[in-house]
């Protein structure tokens, strides 16, 4: 039996290149996702948000592959007319998903940053970003669906289209921006943590990988000149594509990367959490859900000895509601007692 890809052909690089990063990006979201879920029993905002990129990712590599079926990868001259047609439509939609997926994965991690922090200006920080990244996908969206004049928008290749190198420039660059946009926010937020030196090193780690996609898109920008100003563009085209999948990859793993256990553990053993989420294991997440079993049984308590609670008050500081018990200040947990040895509250115990 011979060989499938016969010739001067790109079509394995950019087929194994796919398929290995599409395995990886499913490795890498199934572990966060079944890290999420076996520490908090609930997924959140940007767990679905991840999904919803691995979805479009899975989408973009499947028409990517039917491009190479379709000659994607053998130089022009070997492609029919027929299949020139369905490579432009597959390369047409594989754009289309590849922004989307980019933009959840952006999105995943722009949200998975604001539910670290409880501080206001933070937060409208991160909508801030938010919005930043949408407005930037929306318009990556309509230019590339309308690059080339209706009803052939696919046909970028043969049809009226605007300059293919300027678009693809300005692709390259506002995603490059949007995620240095998103690793700021992310330094922004290890600036404020008030604890030592090294252990905020530590934390800005976790999302230094969120660089390595700005510098596979800046390897993009070497090669877009040489891919779009061609005349062989089934073959010419296929490093831009194959850094496509790159980039992809790279997006979904490093926003995968700060939620995988070793990291949220060491999130959690430093005085962070994520909002909306609370380990059940935890000291707190127990006395929350007895206070609530509990909460009539004590307000009558509390009811009836209510003169002794207010003449006790300078001897003993007890959390008593829920809003404390949920608190991110680990200050909101501390019972604060007076002994009698220490000169205040006299010699009774309460």
């Amino acid at each position: 039996m011979g060989t499938r890809f016969k010739g001067d052909t790109k079509a394995p690089a950019v087929n194994v290149t796919t398929w290995v990063l599409l395995v990886t990006i499913l490795f890498s979201v199934f572990a966060r996702l079944g890290t999420k879920y076996r520490l908090f029993h609930k997924l959140t905002v940007d767990d679905i948000q991840i999904i919803a990129s691995l979805v479009f990712g899975i989408g973009q590599g499947i028409v990517v592959s039917l491009a190479v079926e379709s000659g994607y990868g053998k130089h022009l001259k070997d492609v029919s007319g027929a299949n020139l047609v369905q490579v432009m439509k597959n390369l047409y939609a594989g754009s289309l998903l590849y922004i989307l997926s980019l933009m959840f994965s952006k999105l995943s991690m722009v949200v998975f940053i604001r539910s670290l922090t409880p501080s206001s200006r933070d937060k409208w920080l991160a909508r801030g970003v938010e919005a930043i990244v949408y407005a930037w996908a929306t318009v990556a969206i309509f230019g590339s669906a309308f690059q080339c004049t209706v009803p052939h928008t696919w046909d970028i290749w043969n049809g009226q289209c605007f300059d293919e190198l300027a678009w693809r420039y300005f692709i390259c660059i506002s995603n490059i921006i949007t995620d240095l946009l998103i690793f700021a926010q992310a330094m922004i937020l290890v600036s404020s943590i008030q604890t030592s030196l090294e252990r905020r090193l530590m934390f800005a780690g976790i999302f230094v990988p969120r660089l390595f996609v700005v510098a596979a898109i800046i390897v993009e920008i070497i090669f877009v000149r040489k891919g779009t100003q061609t005349a062989d563009p089934t073959y010419s085209m296929c490093e831009i594509t194959i850094l496509e999948v790159i980039i992809q990859c790279l997006s979904i793993v490093s926003a995968c990367w700060g939620q995988l256990k070793p990291f949220l553990s060491w999130m959690r053993s430093n005085g962070l959490r994520l909002d909306g989420v609370e380990d059940p294991t935890t000291w707190n997440y127990k006395m929350s859900s007895r206070s609530q079993t509990q909460s009539k049984s004590r307000d009558r308590k509390f009811e009836n000895h209510e003169s002794f609670a207010r003449s006790s008050r300078r001897d003993q500081i007890f959390v008593t509601q829920d809003w404390e018990l949920d608190s991110q200040s680990s200050q909101a947990h501390i019972v604060s007692e007076t002994h009698p040895w220490t000169g205040h509250g006299g010699g009774q115990d309460h």
